[in-house]
């Protein structure tokens, strides 16, 4: 019997990275697992994943940014599963980099939209429907340190993610007299694709060879090495959990000792 037997998991952006990480460990748990990203394939290849291990999964194309496609997760989680999602991971995001005198409206309102609005749309879906069906939840976003921090080369980035930890902290105020937690992860350095993305553009920008960027990062962090998905689901496991049933409202950065607060 895992920590989650007999629940049900929504994650957004499950399809790779940290959050198909967090769908098969939640999977791994016992929980009924709602894998939604806007690739199709990507979500697919989550659920083929954890149902090739024996455990249950539904993968759900869906855009965060979306009122419609968010709002049919509840019908959704019921029609597959039995019942409403009270495990909530929203995961989804994007990023770009640009200087800031580069950076643009469209560059700003994209990011926005899925990083904000989608975090804002996922966690008021699923609160709303937690709440009318008089379930106790728990509901982790993911933020980063970087909302933390600023960035010359992805402002939009960094001040979505401030957004995030914001709402965070406002859902978590507005629930907890219903039971429902909201608690926020912030990611270091993680080991991904956008990372390896991240590397090549910043190299560019600043006109130096590709892997020096992740080479000076490393040197800053005090455990000296990039971190895993699977070390930022374990977080996110850890929050969902009611083994931590008297956190809400917290931000929990999970970088290796790169900021701490």
């Amino acid at each position: 019997m895992g920590r989650f037997e007999g629940r049900v998991a929504l994650i957004t952006g499950a399809g790779k990275g940290i959050g198909s990480a967090v769908a098969k460990m939640l999977a791994q748990e016992g929980a009924a697992v709602i894998a939604a990203d806007i690739d199709p394939s990507l979500a697919k290849q989550t659920e083929h994943d954890i149902r090739a291990a024996g455990q249950r999964a539904f993968a759900f194309q869906m855009d965060v940014s979306s009122f419609v496609d968010v709002n049919r997760v509840p019908r959704i989680a019921e029609e597959q599963f039995g019942q409403i999602p009270d495990l909530v991971v929203c995961n989804a995001g994007v990023q770009t980099f640009q200087t800031i005198e580069e950076l643009t409206v469209e560059e700003w309102d994209r990011v926005f939209n899925v990083n904000a609005r989608g975090t804002f749309l996922t966690m008021q879906m699923a609160a709303k429907a937690m709440r009318q069906a008089g379930v106790k939840g728990s509901i982790v976003t993911i933020g980063s340190i970087q909302g933390r921090l600023g960035s010359v080369y992805y402002a939009n980035y960094s001040a979505s993610k401030a957004a995030v930890i914001s709402l965070t902290k406002s859902f978590a105020l507005a629930y907890a007299p219903y039971g429902i937690r909201v608690n926020c992860v912030a990611p270091g350095a993680i080991q991904t694709e956008l990372w390896e993305r991240a590397d090549r553009e910043m190299a560019k920008i600043r006109g130096i060879n590709p892997g020096e960027p992740t080479r000076e990062r490393i040197a800053k962090i005090p455990l000296q090495r990039l971190g895993t998905p699977e070390d930022i689901a374990s977080a996110v496991a850890m929050l969902l959990s009611d083994e931590l049933g008297y956190v809400t409202g917290e931000c929990l950065h999970v970088c290796g000792g790169d900021l701490m607060l």
